[in-house]
């Protein structure tokens, strides 16, 4: 806790003429604002269908933060109204400002692999690690999915600079944990943690030799202990420099299950803590989305449909419902077959229907490429629906014309 003191404290200057400040210690629990409240200059700290908690209040008390900023008022209810769906109505329909919002994720997933990538290396170097570098890539990774959710939830390993799987991996399940704690209302505090926790769920892997966790073949009974001691490794280099106890844990439990099949200490469901159940989901995910030297990764929906065969069993029902609900049954990027054998990409999730996405046609149930493919909002009771998902194979025969 007391790491995270270290928090830059380079309080709004230039925007003091019209934001007001806001003693912390007057703000009544559960208090909306009228506008959105900032931390400082970079970082908004609720926005006005977010309350100032009680539970937040003290937290940044005990950080030292004696005030914030806003321009709006105190009210007793949230003024705001649907602001993402307000935002994302019209935008899929503006390609050349999708391809700009594209672009800006892709070089920022591409910054956070190397600064992730510069921070291990340090690590493995000087035995050093920097709590601010971590904490400004949550926060950072927390803006950018407000403004690009749709791309950050569809980034390919091919972006990623990254000279090894660990680091890609691990940006990319802090992005993912980073999206459920938001669909769970999780205040923004939290989310910084939660976001620590993504980033270095894997920190110990790097006292194990590369030999092991990068294998391309079957690992004997001791090399696989081995392998499995490395979130009590992460546990113990986090503890030791600092960081908050509530993400050493989360880091420590990120590999237990609910029904105690997990490691390193096989602890059920009740003694799992909100944060390890999250990270246990999203590293899972990414895990089985992603290639590896002695596997092809999976196609989203069956990564999702892998997960939810152990809801309950080893995954929180509650995250992965959470889960369902960010990525929808198709996550952004799956391919698909129509009900009319017409062939479309899932471009957007829909949070209130997981069921049905946005679908892209690129494919017409002719067998023609589309010269401008059309955009098909689904809907439960349309004549043409999603059929099933397309795998690997079925694309390169298609892409082969077979």
């Amino acid at each position: 806790m007391a790491a995270l003191l270290t928090l830059r404290r380079t309080h709004v200057m230039c925007e003091e003429e019209s934001m007001k400040k806001v003693p912390i210690a007057d703000i009544r629990g559960r208090t909306y604002f009228s506008q959105a409240v900032y931390l400082d200059s970079g970082y908004i700290l609720a926005s006005p269908d977010v309350p100032f908690t009680t539970e937040m209040r003290d937290r940044l008390l005990e950080w030292g933060f004696r005030n914030v900023f806003t321009e709006g008022e105190p009210v007793e209810e949230s003024t705001a109204i649907s602001v993402e769906t307000a935002a994302e109505a019209g935008e899929l329909n503006r390609s050349y400002e999708d391809e700009q919002n594209r672009k800006e994720t892709t070089e920022f997933f591409a910054k956070a692999v190397r600064t992730l990538e510069d921070a291990f290396e340090r690590f493995q170097e000087k035995e050093e690690l920097r709590l601010t570098t971590f904490t400004d890539t949550a926060k950072e990774m927390i803006a950018e999915l407000k403004s690009n959710r749709r791309f950050m939830l569809s980034l390919d390993d091919s972006a990623s600079p990254a000279k090894d799987y660990l680091a890609t991996h691990s940006v990319k399940t802090a992005i993912l944990a980073l999206a459920l704690a938001d669909y769970l209302k999780y205040p923004p505090y939290k989310q910084i943690d939660i976001g620590l926790a993504g980033l270095l769920h894997e920190i110990g892997l790097l006292k194990i030799p590369d030999a092991l966790h990068l294998a391309d073949r079957p690992l004997s009974a001791q090399e696989k202990k081995t392998l499995m001691a490395h979130p009590v490794l992460g546990f113990r280099i986090l503890k030791s420099a600092g960081f908050p106890a509530d993400v050493c844990r989360a880091v420590l439990e990120h590999n237990e299950r609910m029904d105690g099949s997990g490691s390193p200490q096989r602890l059920t469901g009740d003694k799992l803590s909100d944060y390890g159940r999250i990270l246990a989901v999203a590293a899972s995910y990414n895990a089985a989305t992603s290639k590896r030297p002695y596997k092809s990764g999976a196609d989203g929906h069956s990564g999702l449909l892998d997960l939810l065969k152990d809801a309950g069993k080893r995954y929180d029902e509650r995250v992965l419902a959470a889960l369902v609900y960010t990525l929808s049954l198709y996550p952004i990027g799956t391919y698909v077959r129509m009900s009319n054998q017409a062939i479309g990409v899932v471009v957007n999730a829909n949070r209130e229907d997981p069921k049905h996405p946005l679908v892209k046609l690129i494919i017409d149930e002719n067998g023609n490429r589309y010269a401008n493919p059309p955009l098909v909002q689904t809907r439960e009771g349309d004549e043409v629906t999603i059929a099933s998902s397309l795998t690997k194979e079925e694309l390169r025969s298609i892409a082969a014309g077979k």
